[in-house]
């Protein structure tokens, strides 16, 4: 909790009143486990005109992540994006929808511009659209989408190919960003 708080008041401090902030919700997918967030601070290059926040955490499941995204968006109010990878740490695959689904009613509910991404362990591709759609989010794809999977890409380090290295995660970045600029323009 310590680590959150220090977290939120270092971004408050480095983030501008008049910058476009996007926040990176999700797992260890989104903070690069291992990686160094290389996801987000590669965002932060392709798009300097936006400040990037990741707020991925290990081992988090959808049914955690709505009271951090409130705690981030009442402590960080110009937010304006949020990209949501509910991940697949939460084993219950009716369970982690739900929890995803809540958080993605949230961000309708105050009009939050987010783009959805999907893990093909807990949906495939077309009832990931379809949630997406449900909740007026950009939907992106799996998070793997288009990404090598050989070791130069993915550290192997579960069962299978396992999380992105940090050049995985770049590339991930390169497909992200061109999806990020059409949300934020898309009203």
């Amino acid at each position: 909790m310590k680590a959150v708080l220090i977290i939120f008041a270092f971004s408050t401090l480095l983030t501008s009143a008049n910058a476009d902030i996007i926040y990176a919700l999700g797992t260890s997918n989104t903070n690069c486990k291992n990686a160094a967030q290389a996801y987000t601070k590669k965002l932060g290059e392709i798009l300097p005109q936006h400040e990037f926040i990741n707020g991925g955490v290990d081992g988090d499941k959808p049914k955690w992540m709505l009271n951090r995204l409130k705690q981030t968006l009442e402590n960080i109010p110009n937010i304006k994006l949020v990209i949501f990878e509910p991940g697949p740490n939460e084993p219950n695959k009716e369970e982690n929808l739900a929890g995803a689904e809540t958080v993605l009613l949230f961000l309708k509910s105050i009009n939050m511009k987010t783009i959805y991404v999907s893990n093909g362990v807990i949906q495939n591709k077309e009832n990931a659209a379809a949630l997406a759609e449900k909740y007026g989010a950009t939907y992106y794809g799996p998070w793997t989408m288009n990404v090598p999977v050989d070791r130069e890409h993915r550290q192997y380090d579960m069962q299978g190919p396992g999380h992105m290295t940090v050049k995985g995660c770049e590339l991930w970045a390169q497909f992200m960003a061109p999806v990020i600029s059409q949300a934020l323009e898309n009203k």
